[in-house]
């Protein structure tokens, strides 16, 4: 039996349908998406104006069996668009051989997974991520994934996506971070230079967030006073309730994010130094109620403010947090928590993070590093890459006389950086306290840091200079409208002499913040370069140039003089909380609108209560209240990002993954995971699944059926997974009634089933019910020629010719020179004359 029915191969894509509508597609992708609405009213519904948007590049995971495809080339395609289709490697061959691809128009591609990276530098993707303009959805297949080979190349997809738009974003020195830089200028007073070489020999314990570091705070509790520990805030709650204060802690992220992530550190005390990145989220920057410390520069401009500092190197905040140890004399650096792997159960941080409270994560790809205990663990792309870059960083260090260990057997064995269990290290017995010592040095020089004149000189001076720019640009972009005609030749060539003009002062006498101008506006002044053009400008284009240019200009400008602005008025706000009699209403306007709420402390500590009025107590009050309820609320942005990475419903695509994949330690390690999930009434059907794959693997059937059976019992949407595994064990044991009994369900769920059906009820001499199931598959499937050759066979078997040659004649009227169909009516004929 084993050699008739082979459930995997025979089920994958299914046969070729045909809807109401006339939309062919493969029955097994799509199923019954299209029943009841054409192909082409559910794109229209589903994906409406977002596909058609001009100078945009899309990647879209499937094709709905080319129909997605050609739905995009039978409309217009927007000026500057282009489209990457991925498809797996075995339904981009079927889409090919059954033609339902068509001819490609030249910005439209379909390709697998190994060549979608060269149709992206084709399709020049660096200057679609500049505009901001790089979009990814999955196609209607991708989705439903019945075929489980599109969930981890969508996976894939949108890690490398984020990577790559991260590492662009960076490279055009993006607006986000030199915004960020500005906004903190009244914040970033104390460079980190200060302490350089403060702790020469000394050894610093690095805290991350990976799944090692609940291990090992015991440890660290323990050996505190011969430590100084350094801390990323992702952290702080587990510091926190740890009880153990760190002496800096580091942060770098530009994003609201990394706020959602780090606030508690908010509660750690004055006694903890904070040293962030210049372009660090403002809201962890402005609240900060001890010393801070910024790396990098103070402005995104030349400046006399810019005094010489430590650097703000990454890419990550570990990255960050090893240099400036190193910076600060530190010899030895022990990483706690630097794992840049996941456990084998899926989670992804320490204990007590948004990402374990929300469970394991279930959506990975098959990407692993190998663990300095010598086992493969799973890990993310972004992981990858920050593993290869601390790598080169300890190399460097390294050979400046430094030692690099990390004590988790679970963190990802990086080269350069040795493995010690904690029983294995030792420390100096000397006690020192860092932070003390650090705020010793640093007290010393406080004062000369509290610049406010020299910073809204400079501020003013900025201001002066970018108004200037947006008065010139506006007023360029006027003559330019006026000095062309309507076939877009010049008219008025004393005008392009203005033009001229306005030009050279952009270039000489506000040379330097033109540049700054320019990189705020960069994304519409891409556009001028026509990277993703594909035809030449029209005479109105050629017309229009020069308005982008000094449209670029203009928003450039106004941006960047907004920020400018609103500095001033925050750099004034800080002036008022040294001044004898502060203006309260101004500072409390200044906090609301910048979300600051814990500046209040601030105010607090130098007017303790009775010292004001009753009225600004109660406003206090308030603003106490709210920085109280942010940095307690746990319903955030990123808390919803880690629950949906941890949802039960990617369970079941990876789940069969490992099983096809063959990966019985992948799956023990995911039924852990289960065990472990915050849902367990939910999670039980897909944890008897999971039993399920493992016993058939180790050849345990019957306890393999006894799960498959209860996923049964309990009716959750694995039905059909569960089935087929009854069937094939069946098949795999020889036993047929099993086998029967469980296509019989299966042919009900999903008539692709009913071929098997039919052909395991002809092996056991059921030639009737097998042609009634071969029939009903045909009526619903009658393009499906291969199953047609089968009934007309056993027509054939059972001696009923007439029904065989009219099956056959249905065949060759679809493809008239049909070898098999020919034979087999010859080898009729000739039966039917032998009698």
């Amino acid at each position: 039996m084993t050699d008739s029915i082979n459930l995997v191969d025979e089920q994958l894509l299914g046969p070729i349908t045909i809807n109401s509508f006339g939309d062919n597609y493969f029955f097994n992708l799509n199923r019954h998406a299209f029943d009841k609405v054409s192909a082409g009213a559910l794109f229209d519904t589903k994906f409406g104006e977002i596909l058609f948007n001009e100078d945009e590049l899309n990647i879209i995971v499937g094709t709905d069996s080319g129909m997605l495809l050609r739905y995009i080339q039978s409309k217009p395609l927007p000026k500057g668009t282009r489209y990457i289709f991925i498809e797996p490697d075995s339904v981009l061959l079927a889409l090919k051989a059954n033609d339902l691809l068509g001819e490609l128009h030249e910005r439209v591609v379909c390709v697998s997974l190994n060549e979608w990276q060269r149709a992206l530098q084709n399709f020049k993707v660096a200057d679609y991520f500049y505009i901001d303009a790089v979009k990814s959805v999955n196609a209607f297949c991708a989705e439903d994934d019945f075929i489980d080979e599109y969930a981890e190349l969508s996976w894939h997809i949108a890690e490398v996506l984020s990577q790559l738009n991260w590492r662009y974003s960076a490279e055009l020195g993006s607006e986000a971070f030199m915004s960020r830089q500005i906004h903190n200028v009244a914040d970033n007073r104390m460079p980190a230079k200060l302490l350089a070489k403060a702790f020469l020999g000394r050894t610093a314990v690095i805290l991350a967030g990976g799944p090692s570091l609940e291990h090992a705070l015991p440890w660290v509790a323990q050996h505190r006073q011969q430590l100084a520990v350094f801390a990323v805030s992702r952290i702080s709650r587990q510091l926190l309730a740890a009880d153990i204060s760190p002496d800096f802690v580091f942060s770098v992220d530009p994003t609201e994010l990394s706020f959602d992530i780090s606030k508690e550190m908010l509660n750690f005390s004055d006694k903890t130094i904070f040293v962030c990145s210049h372009h660090t989220v403002p809201t962890l920057v402005n609240q900060w109620p001890g010393i801070l410390l910024y790396l990098g520069s103070r402005l995104p401009w030349q400046s006399d403010l810019n005094v010489k500092n430590l650097s703000s190197a990454g890419p990550t905040v570990t990255n960050t947090a090893l240099s400036v140890a190193y910076e600060f004399g530190f010899s030895q650096m022990i990483l706690i928590g630097v794992d840049l792997c996941f456990t084998r159960e899926g989670f992804t941080h320490a204990k007590g993070s948004d990402e374990q409270l929300a469970g394991p994560r279930f959506n990975l790809t098959s990407l692993q590093m190998e663990t300095n205990a010598g086992y493969m663990a799973p890990t993310s792309c972004d992981f990858a890459q920050a593993a290869q870059a601390l790598s080169r960083q300890a190399k460097l260090l390294n050979n400046s006389g430094c030692r690099i260990i990390n004590v988790s057997e679970g963190a990802a064995r990086i080269e350069n950086i040795d493995f010690k269990p904690l029983s294995d290290i030792q420390l100096d017995d000397e006690i020192f306290d860092a932070g003390i010592e650090a705020a010793a040095k640093l007290g010393q020089s406080k004062d000369q840091f509290q610049d406010f004149d020299a910073v809204l000189e400079e501020l003013r001076r900025a201001q002066y200079q970018v108004r200037a720019i947006a008065k010139l640009s506006a007023n360029a972009r006027q003559i330019n409208d006026e000095m062309y005609n309507p076939e877009g030749a010049v008219i008025s060539f004393y005008d392009k002499k203005k033009l001229d003009k306005i030009e050279k002062k952009f270039k000489r006498e506000y040379r330097e913040f033109s540049k700054l101008v320019k990189k705020f506006g960069i994304r519409s002044l891409i556009k001028l370069a026509k990277p993703f053009e594909d035809e030449d400008w029209s005479a109105e284009e050629a017309r229009q140039l020069g308005n982008v240019y000094y449209n670029a200009y203009l928003e450039g400008a106004t941006k960047l003089l907004g920020l400018i602005d609103a500095a001033i008025e925050r750099v004034a706000a800080r002036c008022q909380e040294s001044a004898l009699q502060p203006d309260f209403s101004l500072l409390i306007e200044q906090a609301r609108k910048d979300r600051g709420f814990g500046r209040v402390r601030l105010w607090r500590r130098r007017f303790p209560p009775g010292q004001l009025s009753t009225a600004i107590e109660s406003q206090f009050d308030e603003l106490e209240r709210q920085f109280l309820a942010v940095i307690s609320d746990r319903n955030t942005r990123h808390m919803a990002r880690a629950k949906d990475q941890s949802s039960l419903s990617a369970v079941k695509k990876r789940a069969s993954l490992l099983f096809k994949h063959n990966k019985p330690s992948e799956l023990a390690d995911l039924r852990s995971a289960l065990v472990k999930h915050e849902q367990q009434e939910a999670a039980i059907s897909y944890r008897c699944l999971v039993e399920g794959y493992l016993a058939e693997l180790d050849k345990k059937f019957d306890t393999a059926l006894d799960a498959y059976q209860q996923v049964i019992d309990i009716g959750d949407g694995m039905l059909e997974e569960a089935l087929a595994r009854i069937a094939s064990i069946g098949v795999e044991r020889d036993d047929p009634q099993t086998a029967r009994l469980a296509l019989e369900c299966l042919s009900q769920l999903n008539p692709i089933y009913l071929p098997l059906f039919a052909e395991i009820q002809r092996l056991q001499g059921d030639a009737v019910s097998a042609l009634d199931a071969y029939a009903t598959y045909i009526r619903q499937f009658p393009k499906d020629i291969l199953v047609q050759m089968k009934l007309a066979v056993l027509y054939v078997d059972c001696k009923i010719y007439d029904g065989a040659e009219m099956m056959l004649d249905f065949i060759l009227n679809q493809k008239p020179n049909y070898e098999s169909a020919l034979v087999l009516k010859r080898r009729i004929s000739d039966m039917k004359v032998l009698g």
